[in-house]
């Protein structure tokens, strides 16, 4: 997790969590520690939590190719979600007792989240849909 600290007008000092990031490892028997790492999720916070303007971006990778397409990212990107939002109910199958509460600022609204996926990543598209992500913007971007 990432923290940045700042004066807020008032002279206090005040936190606010810039990125955090969870691992995800290979599915396997034995210790942990010996499990392969295959890539990452991501939330990325921009603006005042408490601000109109503020969004939560979301982001998946998982690098080894042999692992994508085995529900890995979906799996990781369901804890991520809960998490974030103190919504086990909205993403994941876990029992609320297992999933941690977070530290300020979130929880987050889901209202606040979104992801940026190239219009040719059918794959990630489709991941982001069945988590009930909606397409609200399109943006050309220069290749």
């Amino acid at each position: 997790m990432t923290v940045s600290g700042a004066r807020d007008s008032s002279g206090r000092y005040s936190y606010h969590v810039v990125e955090l990031t969870f691992i995800i490892l290979a599915d396997g028997e034995g210790d942990i520690a010996s499990l392969p790492m295959v890539g990452d999720v991501n939330v990325f916070l921009k603006g005042d939590p408490d601000g109109e303007d503020f969004e939560a971006e979301v982001g998946v990778m998982v690098a080894e190719e042999s692992y994508r397409g085995k529900g890995l990212a979906l799996e990781a990107l369901k804890l991520l979600l809960s998490y974030v939002t103190g919504s086990p109910a909205s993403f994941a199958s876990l029992p609320l007792s297992l999933v941690p509460s977070p530290p300020s600022p979130f929880p987050i609204r889901s209202e606040s989240l979104v992801v940026r996926i190239d219009q040719e990543n059918g794959p990630s598209i489709r991941l982001f849909e069945r988590l009930g992500f909606v397409e609200t913007k399109e943006v050309q971007c220069v290749r």
